[in-house]
């Protein structure tokens, strides 16, 4: 059954509907003699961050005939069993005990992070300094505007959320994905957003996401004089500007 979105309309009456078009996906680009090989997962065919451990080995050969691990190529007959993650020894020559561990400080998060290293950027504002519950009032720049300014740092606090998370995985290992919608803005070509009245026009964008776990913030628009604190004595904004939350 075809998938449909709302668009906006003048007139009265129902509103018209339109099929909705597939999303134009971003090319990838794969290491030389390498092939992707995509599956059936809607981001299974993403780039894979590559491991900087030298001792990594990929699809290290499984010594134990344990059918509920490890994968095999399916183009090849009879092929043998291979692990799905880095390692730097033969599997099944590991000599730890059941439930040793050991409790480290500082985790790396970017350790074979699902987001490539190029694909990550520097910001302008310490995010990561923020704790739950806590704020960052940023004034709006010489010769900018409120909107320029809310602007980037919707884009910002969206790729630091991005760095900064890790997709979901459910009981089986297996990437956790989600179907949303977005009621995305109509905008003309220079950028500007197309109004009825007071309120901007609307367009649905759907699609399956990888369900992300990581940080979270809320951005504000503060005009000078707004309460940028809690409470009956809360501060004052000294000038129009942005309230970032972080909510998690």
């Amino acid at each position: 059954m075809p998938r449909f979105r709302l668009t906006s309309s003048h007139t009265k009456g129902p509103t018209p509907m339109e099929p909705l078009q597939s999303q134009q996906q971003p090319e990838q680009t794969w290491p030389t003699g390498q092939t992707p090989n995509p599956g059936t997962k809607p981001n299974a065919g993403q780039v894979k961050p590559p491991h900087g451990n030298p001792d990594a080995v990929e699809h290290a050969l499984l010594k134990q005939p344990d059918t509920q691990e490890g994968g095999k190529e399916m183009g090849l007959v009879n092929a043998p069993i291979t692990s799905l993650h880095p390692t730097s020894q033969p599997q099944g020559e590991a000599d730890a005990e059941i439930g040793e561990h050991r409790i480290i400080d500082n985790a790396n998060l970017q350790l074979n992070h699902y987001l490539p290293q190029e694909g990550h950027t520097k910001f302008n504002y310490p995010f990561e300094d923020l704790e739950f519950g806590q704020g960052m009032f940023i004034p709006v720049e010489k010769g900018s505007t409120t909107d320029a300014l809310m602007a980037k740092l919707y884009k910002q606090v969206d790729q630091y959320r991005k760095q900064n998370s890790e997709i979901e995985r459910d009981e089986n290992g297996d990437d956790v994905m989600q179907d949303i919608a977005i009621n995305q803005k109509k905008r003309n070509e220079d950028g500007t957003v197309q109004m009825d009245g007071d309120k901007p026009r609307i367009g649905i964008k759907s699609g399956f996401v990888p369900k992300l776990v990581g940080p979270s913030f809320i951005v504000k628009a503060v005009v000078k004089g707004d309460k940028i604190t809690s409470g009956d004595d809360g501060e004052e904004a000294d000038s129009d500007g942005a309230l970032v939350i972080r909510m998690g």
